[in-house]
């Protein structure tokens, strides 16, 4: 099926639609062609006897020696017998005398004794018969052969005679069937292209390159107007997209000033108690602002901006971020596994990605125990492995869920519940899988495994 597909095109496919219409036109063409050999045929249908007429009575001729009985014919053999087969034969000799064979009649005689020498003529006989008489001389002896049809009828004669005149023409069918199936195919292939070059140019647009828009240079003037009109939703998507952008940037200027402002505020309280509590929670507020960031940048994320990451340089640049974090709160850090995976992706995305794994990790193994990063080779991605209370089985799926925080043992829950989402939202756009699993001996895995191209 597969193989069709590709020759023909996928069901519902334009490419396919053309070659069946092209198909169907030709079909038709074929079946007007064989009307047209029928009737043909038919028109010259009695031309068409008497000349295979004629060629049988020169090959009886091509038979004849004078020196043999009977003049070497045997009148016993079927085709003078005229029982069977298409025709039946008569030899006369130049007196009306017969050789071999037995139709004979003073009318048949008389249009005989006429004939040249040399020169056949046709013979009319009973009912829609036909026959041919001819006149030859074989060393000093004058003979005459009739040649006609069988006197059953003739319509096995013209059967047979249609399907010889078919036999003749439907190589030429097959052999022009096949170049016009080739030349479709062709014509087909070259009438889709400025679709295919349209798909390239619109899979390279994106938000990193949202100015870009199809040609219609090469375009057919009957897609031209839809073109256009495309190209206008993506000015207008683009206007959306910029205003959008725009929102973002002022949102991160109004929010983060304020908060710095009262974290500056803060700072000057006098309670020591009362100022840390303000501080985590401004501390909070602060990573949820930045992870809906993360997030929107990893909704917006497409494969035209991917180019070579090594995994390993992305994990040791996270676990070297989070180095401080993780000996503040009593933990430790490590990078594990291949010296160098390289695979198509956003580095700065990637790199959002394993932090907010990493961070989760650190928040839930236990005090004096290591986070591991462990890089992978077949199939690419990573491993992060903690030696936390593991994560309950009806948790596993839900906690990529955006503002999904669950119920954790041994946890605080003041996540946001945005960080798994910007994970799963980074792989998504990487074409890979995120899985969480029980780690042997206690703890979790989180595996974050990139799939291969498809």
């Amino acid at each position: 099926m597969k193989i069709v597909d590709r020759v023909i095109g996928p069901r519902r496919s334009l490419k396919r639609g053309l070659l069946l219409n092209i198909l169907a036109a030709l079909s038709f063409c074929i079946l007007l062609a064989g009307a047209v050999i029928i009737k043909e045929f038919y028109e010259h249908l009695k031309e068409n006897i008497e000349e295979a007429l004629t060629d049988e009575a020169y090959e009886i001729v091509s038979q004849i020696d004078p020196s043999r009985a009977g003049f070497g014919l045997d009148s016993r053999a079927l085709r003078f017998r005229g029982i069977e087969g298409n025709y039946r034969y008569t030899v006369f000799d130049a007196s009306g005398a017969i050789i071999a064979g037995g139709e004979t009649s003073d009318a048949i005689w008389r249009q005989l004794a006429i004939i040249a020498l040399g020169h056949p003529q046709p013979v009319a006989l009973p009912g829609d018969r036909m026959g041919v008489g001819l006149r030859a001389r074989v060393v000093d002896h004058e003979v005459l052969i009739l040649v006609s049809t069988f006197p059953k009828g003739n319509n096995e004669t013209r059967f047979a005679s249609l399907l010889h005149e078919l036999e003749e023409e439907i190589w030429w069918v097959v052999l022009g069937l096949l170049v016009v199936l080739a030349s479709a195919l062709f014509a087909t292939r070259q009438a889709l292209s400025p679709l295919r070059a349209l798909s390239d140019q619109a899979h390279q647009i994106g938000p990193s390159a949202a100015g870009r828009r199809l040609s219609v240079a090469q375009v057919p003037a009957e897609i031209a107007p839809l073109i256009g009109d495309v190209n206008k939703a993506f000015d207008r998507l683009e206007q959306g997209y910029q205003a959008q952008r725009d929102f973002s940037a002022n949102v991160a200027h109004e929010i983060r000033t304020p908060i710095a402002v009262l974290r500056s505020s803060i700072d000057r309280i006098s309670d020591p108690e009362l100022t840390e509590t303000l501080t985590q929670d401004v501390d909070q507020l602060d990573r949820i602002f930045g992870q809906l960031i993360d997030l929107s940048r990893a909704d917006a994320a497409l494969k035209t901006g991917f180019e070579l990451v090594d995994l390993r340089s992305v994990a040791v640049q996270v676990a070297t971020d989070l180095a401080q974090t993780a000996l503040r709160s009593g933990r430790s850090l490590s990078v594990t596994g291949e010296d160098q995976v390289l695979i198509e992706g956003n580095a700065g995305l990637l790199a959002i990605g394993l932090s907010n794994v990493v961070r989760n990790a650190l928040q839930y193994t236990p005090e004096t125990s290591e986070v591991e990063i462990e890089v992978l080779a077949d199939p690419a991605g990573w491993r992060v492995l903690d030696r936390g209370a593991g994560v309950p089985d009806n948790l596993k799926t839900a906690l990529f869920e955006r503002f999904n925080r669950g119920t954790l043992a041994n946890s605080n829950n003041t996540g946001s519940g945005i960080g798994l989402a910007i994970v799963k939202s980074v792989a998504e756009s990487h074409n890979a899988t995120t899985v969480i699993e029980d780690r042997e001996g206690g703890g979790t895995v989180f595996s974050f495994i990139f799939n291969h191209p498809s």
